[in-house]
């Protein structure tokens, strides 16, 4: 059954902290999220990468698919070719909720990994935090037009274009277009 919108993944981490009886403190040092952080994503004030989610799920003792509403499929042998469904693929909204991240990468590939199909309506911002040092983004416009601003510089891109920056310092994709923004965007971690 296809979700209407993204999971209020602030709120489940907000309960299931609040269900161990865990201070933020105490999540923060078991998880390696800094407590701000937390703050923030328990808030919808700051979109959590799939890295960040990885590292709390496991602090809490469950996978991130039931984070994100997934049920993984039980198998026994890996198939030779694996599929997911449209409606089956997790998604995430950012802060301002004009953006919708459709989490495409495999979870196992998570540490090093992570690729979004992004919706971004008029005005949205995807604003992100730094990564680790070493982090790169690299992001194809597919429809639309978008701002990329960073600690360093700020570019516009249209449809077709592709840009590749560092992300481990603040960094935020704004649509300053006059209809919806369509981009796939890589993060890549060094390892």
């Amino acid at each position: 059954m296809p979700q209407n919108t993204p999971p209020d993944i602030g709120q489940k981490i907000k309960h299931l902290r609040s269900s161990k009886n865990l201070t933020l403190d105490q999540l923060a040092n078991m998880s390696g999220v800094s407590k701000s952080m937390l703050s923030q994503i328990e808030r919808n004030k700051t979109n959590p990468t799939v890295g960040t989610l990885w590292s709390l799920t496991g602090a809490l003792g469950m996978e991130i698919g039931e984070l994100l509403g997934s049920k993984p499929r039980p198998s026994n042998k890996m198939p030779s070719i694996t599929t997911m469904k449209s409606h089956e693929t997790p998604a995430i909204q950012s802060a301002d909720g004009k953006c919708v991240l459709r989490i495409l990468g495999p979870l196992e590939l998570v540490s090093h990994i992570e690729w979004y199909d992004i919706k971004i309506e008029r005005g949205g911002v995807l604003s992100s935090e730094p990564h680790v040092l070493g982090t790169r983004e690299h992001l194809t416009v597919l429809e639309g037009e978008i701002n990329i601003y960073t600690d360093e510089e700020n570019r516009t891109l249209s449809k077709g274009d592709t840009a590749r920056y560092n992300a481990d310092v603040q960094h935020n994709i704004k649509n300053s277009g006059a209809s919806e923004a369509h981009i796939i965007l890589i993060v890549n971690s060094p390892d």
